[in-house]
């Protein structure tokens, strides 16, 4: 365990208080015209060009996108964890030295230690506590005695004059229709910004969209009841710009393992490569609940899914991954989330994870779809695809079928059903629901799904294609047997 006592000339102190003292300015600022709306909408404050302070604070803060975990019990803190205690403490300090370090986590701890970590184990329990100290350099909570503030780092902290001018291009969620009156709604608003500037201020007032007019104004607020997905239309009619910040909204965030306790589960079961991670980051977001597995991937629960160990999710989630049913291993649940994808797309879905040492949003070049290593892949699941789909069927429990092409089109109805099949109202209000669905859907994918990337060639050889198209037939067979019809139709190949 490394331990860094940092000590500060005059001169230091003198500039972490001007750092601190603007800090303190902006919050007051911010806070008087908070009073007469809540953030529920957007936020009002006049229609002035950006003053050279917010020059100055956008330019010279970090910005970086992090997931709140929340207030944990603290553990002995492990030999691979990185330590600091600083007099002077702040989160965002505390987030750019982790970011630095290339950690996945960072962690508080009473109001003057910054502990960084790859995993979160490293220094923290998955019991939720108080924490009672705040930050010794700002006004946020920072753990306590044996308690610790955790954040999961999602992308690098990086200095607001470092980000590429191109930055709009990584953000943007499309064009909407403007479906408010900027007076009617008296949003922050500033004129004269590119996309550039306007997701960095937005970002520096803690707001997880950044809307640009046609006359290059900028306001920052979040989806609500009037403006949200369904105002969404073609670039080519008169619209609005929307990108995303990196501020998480806080109405999605606090994502919990239930109290223990014999629930009811549900198995997700997928065949590799059908979105099983995405399905399962929607469903946390939608009911601020942890979802299980039966494997342990350690590079999932370091990428935020903390329920994925099995000894820590057992008796605290509804909902478990399992890629490989069997009759025996069904009995295990109440019922199932049945995610079908064509297995074509699946498989090479699979194959890019499995080619790039369980990265899943890993890409596999084209030489390694033509390598041995395609085929014996291939050998090894295929058969899973029409396994998952018959002892599902037959088990005579409930379960939900999910098309993965209906999920990827309209991921909030889907997710909806979902949640609506898990019967989770004892857990989640419909109020909260509402809100936690309008948060999710600003930022659908995450950083959980794979980009699109088209292979330029056919990895399929001619009995590959007789293998899955027959399994396609034998799977259509026994959902017309259950009543379910016309849910494969194209998924089959021509053989040349």
């Amino acid at each position: 365990m490394k331990v860094l006592r940092v000590r500060y000339f005059r001169k230091m102190k003198v500039f972490y208080f001007f750092c601190f003292s603007t800090t303190l300015f902006c919050v007051i600022r911010y806070a008087a015209f908070k009073k007469s709306v809540t953030l529920k909408n957007f936020i009002s404050q006049s229609r002035f060009g950006l003053s050279p302070l917010e020059i100055h604070r956008m330019k010279t803060s970090f910005h970086c996108e992090v997931n709140k975990i929340g207030c944990l019990q603290s553990r002995s803190v492990s030999q691979h964890a990185f330590i600091v205690k600083f007099n002077y403490m702040t989160t965002s300090w505390c987030l750019s030295l982790c970011s630095s370090r290339s950690a996945n986590y960072a962690g508080l701890k009473s109001g003057d230690t910054c502990v960084c970590a790859q995993d979160l184990m490293h220094f923290a329990q998955l019991q939720y506590t108080k924490c009672p100290s705040y930050c010794k350099g700002g006004i946020e909570t920072c753990g306590g005695a044996d308690a610790v503030t955790a954040y999961r780092i999602v992308s690098p902290c990086l200095l607001g004059d470092n980000f590429p001018l191109n930055l709009g291009n990584s953000k943007f969620l499309g064009c909407f229709r403007q479906a408010f009156s900027f007076e009617e709604e008296n949003h922050i608003y500033r004129t004269n910004l590119s996309s550039h500037d306007c997701i960095l201020f937005c970002n520096m007032l803690k707001l997880p969209l950044a809307i640009l007019d046609q006359n290059s104004g900028c306001m920052c607020g979040q989806f609500n009841g009037r403006f949200n997905q369904t105002n969404k239309l073609d670039c080519n009619q008169i619209h609005i710009k929307v990108y995303r910040t990196f501020s998480e909204d806080a109405r999605c965030a606090n994502i919990r393992l239930l109290p223990p306790g014999n629930y009811k589960k549900t198995v997700l079961a997928t065949f590799p490569g059908s979105g099983n991670t995405w399905t399962r980051y929607l469903l946390e977001r939608a009911t601020g609940v942890y979802t299980g597995s039966v494997y342990g991937d350690k590079l999932l629960h370091e990428k935020g899914f903390l329920g994925e160990f099995p000894f820590i999710s057992r008796h605290r989630s509804v909902v478990v991954k399992d890629h490989m049913l069997t009759q025996n291993t069904m009995s295990l649940y109440q019922s199932a989330i049945l995610i079908i994808r064509n297995p074509y797309d699946a498989m090479i879905a699979d194959f890019h994870r499995y080619a790039s040492n369980g990265n899943h949003t890993g890409i596999a070049s084209n030489e390694r779809f033509q390598s041995k290593g395609f085929q014996v892949r291939f050998k090894y699941v295929s058969s899973t695809w029409l396994n998952l789909i018959k002892w599902v069927v037959l088990s005579g429990k409930p379960y939900l079928l999910v098309n993965f092409e209906e999920l990827a089109n309209h991921p909030i109805a889907t997710t909806l059903k979902m949640v609506e099949f898990l019967q989770m109202h004892t857990v989640i209000s419909p109020d909260n629901l509402q809100q936690r669905i309008l948060c999710l859907s600003q930022q659908l994918n995450g950083d959980h799904k794979r980009r699109k990337h088209k292979l330029t060639i056919d990895p399929f050889t001619n009995s590959m294609k007789h293998k899955f198209n027959n399994d396609i037939l034998q799977a259509c067979k026994h959902l017309d047997e259950h009543g379910i019809r016309n849910v494969l139709s194209e998924y089959e190949r021509d053989i040349l």
